[in-house]
């Protein structure tokens, strides 16, 4: 065992560009098993690296690293101005490091990097970030909507009960059931569209609210950069558009990682359509991070999990406005999403 003091007095803090791929292989299998290999071979593209001078912090002692502070650089609109801001992501320490004060450490370093930032959080990181002046909103939801209930309990997934399924499928599609289809589309093949589309949005005040800006730069990121880019697609019924991630992890799942609505009386409609898509293409579960009430017809609320954002801003008029939340916090803009991700 190393004492308190005599740590404090070797670790070295490094650039994730600063240590080896067998250094964070080894780390990441520790601290995130289902996605180290991902991790390890997609680092770049996971932390957005190079969009900035700034990269994930690593902690090491003795050339083994112990310690990450990742985050994804982005930009905001805020009342009307573009400011910088990061998504805090992939922190961790490993467990017998824990409680030497190393972790504070980290957190004070990772507190230089920008001036505005936010984070998804799960209750244990929110009672720690809100001792050091982070404000939370709950307003966004992740909202689910199980197609096949019965293959999300392995036991009986293993019978194979095919009548079954397909009579719970026929009993959801009851409802979502339309005289007209959509299909998707590859993503890949199409990001002239989707680029154009997100052009015609125009940055405003939003009303006190702050949003992602997402520019051709940050679209490129995460969609054609993206290690996973075979299994993203989009829908578009009547100018309306919504990019997916289509993939299998124990079930089959349908996540809705972005919608863009050029008309909002037909943001609903679009959402039915990729249900009834998805309902007639054996996918068990459909899955989309909003704050829009009204599509509680769709995904039922007994789902429904609030999302704990979380901000801090050195600006105190920024920090109020992102007390707020974001006004269209989606599934595509930090790592709700992908997280599911694995090789």
């Amino acid at each position: 065992m190393h004492s308190k003091s005599d740590l404090l007095a070797r670790y070295k803090i490094n650039k994730i560009s600063e240590v080896t791929k067998d250094q964070l292989s080894n780390f990441y299998k520790k601290t995130y098993y289902p996605r180290y290999k991902s991790l390890t071979n997609n680092w770049h593209w996971w932390y957005r690296v190079g969009y900035n001078e700034f990269e994930p912090l690593i902690i090491s002692i003795d050339n083994k690293v112990i310690g990450q502070a990742a985050y994804l650089p982005t930009e905001l609109n805020v009342l009307g101005n573009k400011v910088p801001a990061i998504w805090f992501v992939d922190y961790a320490i490993l467990p017998e490091f824990k409680g030497k004060g190393l972790g504070k450490i980290m957190y004070k370093e990772w507190m230089k990097i920008c001036p505005n930032q936010m984070a998804i959080c799960s209750d244990d990181s929110l009672r720690v970030l809100k001792k050091f002046g982070w404000k939370d909103n709950s307003a966004t939801k992740r909202l689910a909507r199980p197609i096949n209930a019965l293959n999300f309990l392995p036991i009986i997934k293993n019978f194979k009960l095919n009548f079954v399924n397909k009579t719970l499928r026929y009993l959801i599609k009851k409802k979502y059931n339309r005289n007209i289809s959509i299909n998707p589309y590859k993503i890949s093949d199409n990001f002239k569209i989707i680029n154009d589309s997100l052009k015609l949005k125009k940055n405003s005040t939003n009303n006190g609210f702050a949003s992602i800006i997402r520019d051709e730069k940050w679209l490129n990121w995460r969609l054609m950069e993206c290690p996973y880019k075979k299994d993203i697609y989009f829908f578009e019924y009547k100018n309306n558009f919504a990019i997916v991630h289509i993939f299998y992890q124990y079930v089959k799942r349908l996540n809705i990682l972005y919608t863009y609505s050029t008309d909002k009386l037909q943001e609903n409609e679009l959402y039915v359509q990729i249900m009834n898509w998805a309902i007639n293409n054996d996918i068990d579960l459909v899955w989309a991070i909003n704050r829009n009430t009204e599509l509680k017809n769709i995904f039922p609320t007994i789902f429904d999990k609030p999302l704990k954002f979380a901000a801090w801003s050195l600006d105190e008029k920024i920090l109020k406005i992102l007390q707020n939340g974001l006004l269209d916090l989606q599934g595509i803009d930090t790592d709700t999403d992908s997280c599911l991700y694995v090789d």
